[in-house]
């Protein structure tokens, strides 16, 4: 076993010298980005070619030639595939990446920025802190955690309210109907039915672009 909860209470000035140093670093790199930045999530499990990844390289195309910078957990499948068209489109492409997860190294060539971060949730704050715009692709608990994790810091406020873009209307059906079928119903939500109205469910392309240009631009 790893025991790495013990590792960081015997080593407790190493673990928030290194948590400073890590979110100082990141809000640095992002106040040096002059330009709008948009965040996308998604499975790394996506081959090249795919139909979520050629969706989401052709987001992060359209969404530089408007002017966003791209930002991403800088890993293979989605991640890669966003921060490929962004670069492409010849905007800032920043990968900021989980220096433990081995599995998920990539090529370089396509970001203009990238940071390794030892703590998760480090690296969950600075992918979307100075976000006009979070979308998520299909993905796995990850992509879940950080999707919640993100819902309830704008529901309480504690983030401030950027449009939740859910791409794929199938994919996400199941899992808000069964939201507005039992947490709702069970009056489990701060706001009941409200709650769900963040969200905004899209297919394509175009429709994300609208979406991000009419919340930030309009």
């Amino acid at each position: 076993m790893l025991r790495k909860n013990k590792q960081y209470f015997k080593h407790r000035q190493w673990t928030s010298a290194e948590a400073k140093k890590e979110i100082d670093d990141g809000l640095k790199l992002l106040d040096s980005i002059d330009k709008p930045i948009v965040s996308v999530f998604g499975s790394h499990m996506v081959p090249s070619g795919s139909k979520y990844y050629t969706h989401a390289e052709k987001t992060g195309y359209a969404l530089g030639k408007k002017g966003y910078a791209m930002v991403t957990g800088g890993g293979p499948g989605i991640m890669y595939a966003a921060n490929a068209g962004t670069y492409k489109a010849g905007m800032p492409s920043i990968g900021i990446r989980a220096s433990m997860i081995k599995g998920e190294r990539v090529d370089g060539s396509i970001y203009t920025h990238t940071r390794s971060y030892s703590f998760l949730f480090v690296r969950r704050f600075i992918l979307a802190v100075k976000s006009e715009a979070l979308i998520f692709y299909p993905g796995g608990f990850g992509t879940l955690n950080e999707l919640f994790e993100y819902v309830v810091l704008i529901q309480t406020g504690m983030d401030d309210k950027v449009p939740l873009i859910l791409v794929n209307k199938s994919y996400w059906k199941g899992l808000f109907a069964w939201a507005k079928k039992e947490m709702v119903k069970q009056k489990l939500l701060t706001h009941g039915a409200k709650d769900l109205d963040m969200f905004y469910f899209v297919d394509d392309v175009e429709e994300i672009v609208k979406i991000i240009e009419k919340n930030t631009k309009g």
